[in-house]
């Protein structure tokens, strides 16, 4: 989805966030709102299959009440931070005039573990975890890592500098560094899960929430390049993510999928492979790929929606290789073409040997006597992986007619073919407004100065009860419906699962 907040409540509900009121911009701290406490999600559901899920690193999916952290969701454990980004060594969040300290373990500041960079501290708990772990009972760790979300800060320990010398662009050069980090981390875990014996019972997946934000608030240097559009859009460039995943039980290793696959899928995918029954789930938007992961079946979904955005005026649908693209965030600011390509002739080739040194190549290796992956066939995924075309100097705009695209053939949507295909046209226009019929409006609540860090030691923390926001508000937390009429005012994630034994 386009941005943060949409996506962590698709991703925990298996809902569009359109029928919790959660679809625009992500929550601002202070903001009096969160997903709604009514909506079951997916640590709970894998609780009750015996699970003990784990959060480490971002939520941000509200804490005005304290029943809107990630202990009063489901989870265990919680390390991490509420709001949509903190600062990578003193873990501070700005919001206007307000700042403060966001970091906490369980529903108590961690001022302890401040100083240490976020990316190694979030991989130190993560090991922890999984080396405390009783292998007996099934874990789920959901690890939403800080890097690489701005501010872009580097980690102040010893890098070999010359590894990065051909990125001359300073911003692109602590980019890489940042990324190398979240590299290791992903090693050390696997490799820790490969010391206690659970490689073989686990999957692991690894996604992000949404494009990357190349300019504009927030920019990070990150590129979605060739693909149009960025962070907060519906072009591909914001909504088009790449995920991977492994694990010994899938039906088929080292292939490249482009099946249509939807954010709101995986708690069904996830609750399947863990065990539990879907239908168990109730009425969800999610479909369940895992009969496909495992054992290669076809998968149902051909149809996606995007998001209607009542308040950016914006829609989007997805239906085979069409797509359909209406209206415009920002006017437009975010919907033209927009960094690095990454291959020029100064990039070095890509290395082999170095994917192979690498920890989670060694630790699969090393654990489970998995062969690695030839060079051969790793060129031919990263062909099947590219996606190929120019970037245009003319395309079409969005914001005052609607487009259509043929996301297969020019997934840089530089071509609108409303006028070829009328009657996709009309069928899209129907799903959108299927779903515009039970879209729940964003309360759009303004951000409450009750919150400012300095009344609770210059710390985020809740400042509400559930009670309070109805009276104060007029917004009922539980469900997420709103009354007011009153209109005021980008992470790498990693999880795992560790199934219950195989017989």
């Amino acid at each position: 989805m386009p941005s943060c907040t949409p996506t962590r409540a698709a991703f925990f509900s298996g809902k569009y966030p359109i029928r919790m009121g959660m679809q625009g911009e992500g929550i601002m701290g202070g903001e009096p709102r969160g997903l709604p406490l009514n909506v079951r999600i997916l640590p709970e559901y894998l609780r009750d299959l015996g699970y003990s899920p784990k959060l480490i690193g971002k939520w941000h999916l509200g804490f005005h009440t304290r029943q809107h952290t990630p202990l009063h969701r489901g989870f265990d454990s919680f390390l991490g931070f509420y709001n949509s980004h903190i600062a990578y060594y003193d873990y501070k969040y700005s919001q206007g005039n307000m700042s403060g300290f966001d970091l906490h373990r369980g529903d108590v500041p961690a001022y302890d573990l401040q100083g240490q960079y976020a990316t190694d501290l979030f991989t130190e708990e993560a090991v922890k975890i999984i080396d405390h772990h009783d292998p007996i009972n099934p874990l789920y760790l959901q690890i939403n890592h800080l890097g690489v979300h701005a501010p872009l800060e580097v980690p102040l320990d010893n890098f070999d500098l010359s590894e990065f010398a051909h990125i001359r662009e300073p911003n692109r050069r602590n980019y890489a560094m940042m990324v190398t980090r979240l590299d290791e981390s992903l090693g050390r875990i696997v490799a820790s899960l490969g010391d206690k014996g659970l490689l073989k019972n686990s999957i692991i997946i690894l996604m992000t929430d949404n494009g990357a934000p190349t300019i504009g608030k927030y920019r990070n240097s990150g590129s979605n390049w060739p693909l149009r559009g960025t962070k907060y859009t519906l072009y591909e460039g914001g909504v088009r993510g790449v995920a991977a995943i492994w694990s010994p039980r899938l039906h088929s290793m080292a292939r490249v999928s482009n099946n249509i696959m939807h954010i709101t899928d995986w708690l069904p995918t996830l609750y399947s492979a863990a065990g539990g029954n879907v239908d168990d789930l109730g009425e969800i938007d999610g479909i369940n790929h895992w009969p496909h992961l495992h054992q290669g079946k076809e998968i149902p979904r051909e149809t996606v929606l995007l998001n209607i955005d009542e308040v950016s005026k914006t829609e989007g649908a997805i239906h085979r290789r069409f797509k359909l693209v209406r209206g415009a965030y920002k006017r437009g600011y975010y919907d033209q073409y927009y960094g690095e390509s990454g291959r020029n002739h100064e990039v070095p080739p890509y290395n082999y040997t170095l994917v192979h040194r690498s920890f989670v190549a060694t630790a699969i290796s090393a654990h489970l006597g998995d062969p690695m992956t030839q060079p051969s066939a790793m060129t031919h995924l990263r062909e099947q992986a590219s996606v190929l075309c120019r970037r245009k100097s003319t395309f079409s705009y969005c914001n005052e007619t609607e487009c259509l695209f043929d996301i297969v053939n020019d997934p840089c949507e530089a071509t609108n073919i409303a006028k070829q295909y009328p009657k996709v046209v009309t069928e899209l226009d129907l799903y959108l407004e299927k779903y515009g019929n039970v879209l729940v409006k964003q309360p759009r609540l303004p951000i409450d100065w009750m919150a400012d860090p300095r009344r609770r030691n210059n710390t985020w923390e809740p400042w509400l009860n559930p009670e309070m926001t109805t009276h104060l508000y007029g917004y009922n937390a539980a469900s997420g419906f709103s009354t007011w009429t009153i209109f005021i005012h980008i992470g790498m994630t990693l999880l795992i699962v560790t199934l219950k034994l195989f017989n």
